[in-house]
């Protein structure tokens, strides 16, 4: 069951790397949304690795973290790369879209690679 986590965390560094590292064109929708796609999925994966819930509650529960640090992103504001990276910049009420974006994709992969495992029994939502 792990391992399905770990996997989903990887491949969400990776797709967070690739936004840093991208130069070309819509590079600010980019870096910005499917940066908090990838977030999102990251953070998925990490309540999946330390929660055995449902997959309805992981999500539920990541994206009430994602809506806290964009709401608290009214309030604050990172001065330095490691706290931009972590907890955003500015609010922008489009991070939502992207949010639940990564979340589906995380909750698709999540149920997907239960059904795949013979050892398991899927469980719905």
């Amino acid at each position: 069951m792990r391992r399905r986590f770990a996997i989903l965390a990887a491949a969400a560094l990776a797709l967070g790397g690739a936004t840093l590292l991208y130069r070309g064109p819509g590079r600010s929708i980019v870096r910005g949304h499917v940066g908090d796609v990838a977030a999102t999925m990251l953070v998925y994966a990490l309540v999946g690795l330390v929660s055995r819930a449902r997959p309805r509650v992981r999500a539920l529960a990541t994206l009430a973290i994602a809506t806290a640090i964009e709401l608290g992103q009214m309030v604050w504001h990172a001065t330095s790369l490691a706290g931009e990276l972590t907890i955003g910049g500015t609010f922008d009420a489009w991070d939502f879209v992207a949010y639940v974006i990564g979340v589906g994709i995380a909750m698709l992969w999540d149920i997907a690679s239960v059904e795949d495992d013979p050892k398991r029994e899927p469980r719905p939502c």
